[in-house]
């Protein structure tokens, strides 16, 4: 008798030791960089908590989650570098989630905007991406359309615009829509906005002059703190 219990013994520390086993050959890493993205201003106080969970047997979609549990956030300079072994058995999963409410800019001071950034991801113990968390902040624009070079009252003008700091991968031939007409001549629109997006401002342009269509791309960079004159004059 006391030597079966021996054995049940040795069998659940084995079990237990075998379950914990750790994959070190084939570490879970990645990095997070939090920043204004046109200036690189760091932004520090990102935290994050990283926690092991394995799906309930017969439960379908419930999971439990064991006492592992990674927590940093990224330094002075806005980065976070993560590495860590995960457990061999595959039954084992692992996710993060982001917290914002403690970030700190390194100088800028006032309203911004998080840009699609993740709040809860699963990830993956193969090729596990890096994440970029930008901000931008707010700003004010004086926006004025005017045709500068008149023809006739039949000029017009049009164009499609985007941030290429809150859509970095964005292109123009990927918006097919072009926006309203501007017809006429003279100052066609003028108006203050504010609570906009700061960052770099493209806009194609494209202006139809004596039945002639030439287009053109020009680039207005919006900056916190002033008013950003963005002026289409054509």
């Amino acid at each position: 008798m006391k030597l079966l219990f021996v054995l049940l013994s040795c069998c659940l520390l084995f079990s237990i030791f075998s379950c914990k086993k750790l994959d070190k050959k084939n570490p879970i890493e990645f990095t997070i960089k939090a920043h204004i993205p046109y200036s690189d201003e760091p932004i520090s106080g990102v935290k994050y908590t990283i926690r092991e969970y394995k799906f309930k047997k017969g439960e379908m979609g419930e999971i439990e989650y064991t006492d592992f549990n990674l927590e940093g956030e990224t330094d002075a300079n806005g980065n976070a570098v993560i590495a860590f072994a995960p457990r061999k058995s595959k039954s084992y999963h692992y996710d993060i989630t982001f917290d914002y409410s403690s970030m700190q800019f390194a100088n800028y001071s006032g309203p911004y905007s998080l840009i699609n950034a993740p709040t809860y991801v699963h990830l993956v113990r193969n090729d596990q991406q890096d994440y970029e968390i930008r901000a931008l902040p707010h700003c004010s624009v004086h926006f004025k359309v005017e045709n500068v070079n008149c023809f006739d009252g039949n000029d017009k003008m049009r164009f499609k615009t985007f941030n290429s700091d809150e859509f970095p991968y964005q292109s123009f031939e990927y918006i097919p829509i072009w926006g309203n007409y501007f017809n006429g001549c003279g100052t066609l629109f003028d108006g203050v906005f504010n609570d906009r997006l700061s960052g770099r401002l493209l806009y194609q342009i494209e202006v139809t002059r004596n039945n002639q269509v030439t287009t053109d791309i020009d680039t207005f960079f919006l900056q916190p703190g002033i008013m950003n004159e963005v002026f289409i004059e054509y």
